[in-house]
């Protein structure tokens, strides 16, 4: 019975790990997780130079190193990283909740945080959101040690470190120092005693500056890759809609636009009202509800102004943020339990038949987060599979579509390196549209897999594997004269024919061709 009290929260913490590692290495690798495998071949030094190139900096591509060096680099065991920090989020949840209310809050914010949906589904791609869901999860835990004990220095030491992490992890992590400093304005202007007066302690003060200073190495290659703006073109222009759809995504990973309005709309007033209605229920002088709601929309309102200038607004960039909601919603349904217990049930019910209905969006990769149902027919493991079993010496790899090469390079087992066909920009159909050239994850001096036509192979190709997506069109795609098809396999959207090089008379369904 001891172990039962003391140990409430590890029946959670299962659940967590159940809904997380379920089905974990059923998706195929996709551009992105590819992209970060890739970055752990490289030497300590080489990956940090690669990664200011990027558009994110480089801490969780060496934690993934470290990861992989340990436990493999199989799907499971890459997508197991993110799962473990998704369980410890929901720890550090759990923690938070039961530190600023009480068990029966964190019990239920931890329930609710256990399911909730884009905290599952970013915690099963290897990518750097869960762990950032980690670092500032457990920033806010430190501060709020802090706060309740203000001589306690140590905790704003972790908190310095944490931050830093945070930095080195995902640029918007700054959201969440922002989100803190907010509360302790907040707090100031509260003029409550004792912590009226936080936002001055010269403590607090050189616990920011001692993050400022860990973060200071990379700060030259942060400011390089302020000018490569241009590599965030894809995400869509901030709407009237944004704010409430990623409500959508957190509950349901779907934007929820196909939602009668009524539903749609209802489902922000509702967090509104749980909202003002957690603050009106707060009297402690700290204010930890405050926290929570700030930490929950600042970082949205503050980027989704942002996006006016510059596109930013991306919801599972938001995920650190988003792990606040179910906190938030277990700390309200606690309260209204007080006095309106069948409401809180009914309330608590809605939100699980939500995040059921997520749940199984991650599953059966129906969201509408990172193109996901097109990453379901897209089985490039398939072919690359059927690649590795069939390859003989003398074959060579070609892909078409740079946006699946990398999962065609993690698959590949044959020995060689798969070449990708780039031609120049204005060359047929293929206008630098999907074909054209990138850089990272590689360094300048190892982009000799690039081909410009397809009849320019290494010396001794006696077989070619064409790699391509079926979505694709082959139009403006010239086919050697000597090849000729011998196979064709298709998975999904993803498809490879295996042309024999020498062949004498081009197969008859090839109409054009380079002469020999």
């Amino acid at each position: 019975m001891r172990f039962i009290q003391r140990c409430w929260w590890l029946p959670i913490l299962l659940l967590a790990v159940l809904i997380r590692f379920y089905h974990l290495a059923a998706p195929a690798i996709w551009y992105d997780e590819a992209f970060s495998y890739v970055m752990t071949t490289h030497s300590p030094a080489l990956l940090w130079s690669i990664a200011a190139k990027d558009i994110h900096p480089p801490l969780y591509y060496f934690v993934l190193k470290g990861w992989t060096a340990v436990f493999g680099s199989e799907v499971f065991s890459i997508r197991a990283m993110s799962a473990t920090a998704g369980v410890i989020t929901v720890g550090l949840g759990v923690w938070l909740a039961r530190l600023v209310a009480n068990r029966r809050a964190a019990v239920l914010a931890g329930l609710l945080l256990a399911m909730l949906p884009i905290a599952v589904r970013y915690s099963q791609e290897v990518r750097m959101y869960a762990l950032l869901g980690v670092w500032m999860t457990g920033a806010t835990l430190a501060l709020v040690y802090w706060v309740k004990g203000t001589q306690r220095h140590r905790y704003l030491l972790i908190y310095a470190v944490l931050i830093a992490a945070g930095l080195y992890t995902h640029y918007f992590a700054c959201l969440g120092v922002m989100v803190h400093w907010l509360y302790l304005i907040t707090l100031h202007r509260s003029r409550s005693p004792p912590c009226s007066r936080l936002v001055l302690r010269p403590a607090w003060w050189l616990a920011n500056v001692g993050a400022g200073v860990l973060f200071l190495p990379w700060v030259p290659a942060f400011v390089s890759q302020l000018s490569r703006t241009g590599n965030v073109n894809w995400i869509p222009l901030v709407s009237i809609h944004s704010i409430p759809s990623a409500f959508w995504q957190y509950l349901m990973l779907d934007d929820g636009l196909g939602l009668p309005g009524g539903l749609y709309w209802g489902l922000v007033l509702a967090i509104v009202v749980m909202c003002a209605y957690t603050l009106c229920r707060d009297f402690s002088a700290q204010r930890f509800n405050t926290l929570l709601v700030v930490a929950l929309w600042a970082p949205l309102l503050v980027v989704g102004v942002a996006s006016l200038k510059m596109a930013l607004f991306v919801p599972r960039y938001f995920l650190f943020s988003a792990v606040g909601l179910p906190v938030l919603l277990g700390i309200g349904l606690d309260q209204l339990a007080r006095t309106a217990c069948w409401l809180a049930v009914l309330l608590f019910m809605v939100i699980i038949g939500i995040e059921s209905v997520g749940i199984y969006n991650v599953y059966s990769q129906k969201s509408n987060l990172n193109d996901t149902a097109r990453h379901a027919v897209v089985r490039v493991d398939v072919i690359a599979e059927a690649i590795n079993s069939q390859y003989k010496v003398g074959d060579q790899i070609a892909v078409l579509n740079y946006y699946w090469y990398l999962s065609v390079l993690y698959y590949n087992s044959t020995g060689i390196r798969p070449l990708l066909y780039s031609p120049a920009p204005g060359i047929g159909s293929f206008e630098c549209k999907m074909y054209c050239r990138f850089d990272a994850p590689f360094d300048a001096s190892s982009n000799d897999f690039y081909i410009e036509r397809l009849d320019v192979l290494p010396a001794g190709t006696t077989r070619v594997w064409l790699v391509d997506d079926t979505a694709d069109s082959d139009v403006g795609l010239t086919i050697p004269c000597r090849w000729q098809l011998r196979d064709t396999l298709a998975a999904g959207d993803t498809r490879v024919r295996l042309y024999e090089v020498n062949a004498v008379q081009a197969s008859p369904n090839e109409q054009t061709c380079i002469a020999p």
